[in-house]
C-alpha cells in the first residue's frame, strides 16, 4: 500500500492527536523514501525549533565541595571526606539543567536515526549536527518503560509530538541477538496490527477535530444474553467499538480496519470479510440505540487497497456500509471524504441482499 510521505505524516498526528497545521512543520516538498527519513526530518526541524526558544529544563541535585555555604550542607560528607580541614564543606544544591529525560530521548534517538541505512545522506550530516548542538544531554537506551516515565505539562505540547516521533522510531528498531543494541530497522508501515491501531485512531481523531454535528467516543455494547446461571455472563468477551458517533437522530458505528485488501477470496469469489462484518453487527445488535430514538448504522472503512469498495447493505435492519479510503488522494480529499461518509444515512430502501452464509 503505497501512502504519499505528507499523508503518512497527517495520518501519524492525528492519530496522537495533534493538527499538523499548528505544529507548523513542512513536509510538503519533502521526498522520504521512508518512515525513517520522515523521522529524522521531523525531529531536526523540531529540535531547531526548540533550541530557538530554549530546551526544557528541570532542577538537578549537585553535591559538592565548596568554600561557601550553597544549598543545604551533607554534614555526613563533609566529615567523611574531611573537608572542613580545608575549611570547605559538602553541599548539597539543585541546578536548572538540560539534563531532562525527554531531552535524553531526543539525543538518543537522534543517534539511532544516524544508524538507518536508507538515511539521505544530507540528512544524516544535519542529525549529526543535531547531536552536536545536544552536547551536555546524556544518551540513554530507549525502551518501552522510559517512554512511559516522560512527564510533560501543557507549557510544554510540542514535546509530547517529538516524543511520539521518537517512540515510533524506537517500536521501528530490531534488536541485534547479542542484546547489544538495534542492528536493523524494520518497515513499520507492513506491521497491520500496529497500523490498525494507528488507523483507528487516525478515524476517531480526525472525526473529534474536524467535526461539531456528532459526539465521538467508544462504546461497549452488551450482548443479548441469558444464562441459568448469572455468574456465567461473566465470561463473556467484552466488545470495545473503534468510533461512535452520536447526535440526537443518529448513531453511527464505526469499524476501521487496516488490511491490503478491503475484500476476501473464498473458494475463487470476493467477498467482505466475514468475521469484520460479524463484529460489526454485534455491535449493532448489542448497542440497543432504539430506546434513544436514534437511528442505528454500521460503517466498516479500510484503506484502499487494490480494489476502490463502496458498498451498500440493509442487514437485520441495519443500515451497513462497507467503504474504502483512498490514502494516495490529496489530503484535503482524505479529510472530506471521511465526512462525507458520515453526513448521509445509508439509505434503506437503497439495501442490497448479501449472501453470506458461505463465508
Amino acid at each position: 500500500m503505497k501512502v504519499p510521505i505528507q499523508n503518512l505524516y497527517y495520518l501519524f498526528c492525528y492519530a496522537w492527536r495533534f493538527i499538523p497545521e499548528e505544529l507548523a512543520i513542512d513536509v510538503g516538498a519533502l521526498d522520504c523514501p521512508d518512515v525513517w527519513n520522515l523521522c529524522g526530518h521531523v525531529l531536526v526541524t523540531g529540535i531547531d525549533r526548540l533550541m530557538r526558544r530554549g530546551l526544557d529544563r528541570g532542577y538537578e541535585q549537585r553535591i559538592e565541595e565548596s568554600a561557601r555555604l550553597r544549598g543545604r550542607i551533607d554534614v555526613a560528607g563533609t566529615m567523611n571526606s574531611m573537608s572542613w580541614m580545608n575549611a570547605k564543606l559538602v553541599c548539597r544544591h539543585d541546578d536548572l539543567s538540560p539534563e531532562v529525560l525527554h531531552n535524553q530521548i531526543l539525543r538518543s534517538t537522534v543517534r539511532t536515526l544516524t544508524c538507518a541505512p536508507s538515511l539521505d545522506p544530507i540528512l544524516r550530516n544535519r542529525l549529526h549536527e543535531t547531536d552536536r548542538q545536544l552536547a551536555g544531554i546524556s544518551a540513554v537506551p530507549l525502551t518501552d518503560a522510559l517512554f512511559r516515565r516522560v512527564q510533560l505539562h501543557r507549557n510544554n505540547w510540542f514535546y509530547a509530538f517529538l516524543m511520539r516521533v521518537c517512540e515510533l522510531v524506537h517500536l521501528s528498531l530490531l534488536a541485534d541477538r547479542s542484546g547489544e543494541g538495534p542492528s536493523w530497522f524494520r518497515d513499520i508501515l507492513s506491521d497491520e496490527k500496529y497500523m490498525a491501531a494507528v488507523f483507528e485512531e487516525f478515524v476517531r481523531n480526525l472525526y473529534s477535530l474536524k467535526q461539531t454535528e456528532f459526539t465521538v467516543g467508544r462504546s461497549q455494547p452488551r450482548w443479548n444474553a441469558t444464562a441459568q446461571n448469572v455468574d456465567d455472563l461473566r465470561f463473556l468477551p467484552a466488545m470495545t467499538t473503534d468510533v461512535v458517533l452520536s447526535s440526537a437522530t443518529r448513531r453511527i458505528i464505526i469499524d476501521a480496519k487496516y488490511y491490503r485488501e478491503a475484500l476476501q477470496t473464498h473458494h475463487g469469489k470476493r467477498t467482505v470479510h466475514s468475521h469484520n462484518l460479524y463484529q460489526l453487527l454485534a455491535y449493532l445488535r448489542g448497542t440497543g440505540a432504539s430506546a434513544t430514538g436514534q437511528n442505528l448504522e454500521g460503517i466498516l472503512v479500510y484503506p484502499t487497497g487494490e480494489q476502490n469498495v463502496d458498498l451498500q447493505y440493509g442487514i437485520d435492519g441495519y443500515p451497513i456500509r462497507i467503504y474504502t479510503l483512498s490514502l494516495a488522494q490529496p489530503w484535503n480529499s482524505i479529510e472530506m471524504d471521511l465526512l462525507n461518509l458520515v453526513s448521509l444515512a445509508v439509505p434503506r430502501h437503497h439495501a442490497k441482499l448479501l449472501d453470506i452464509s458461505n463465508c
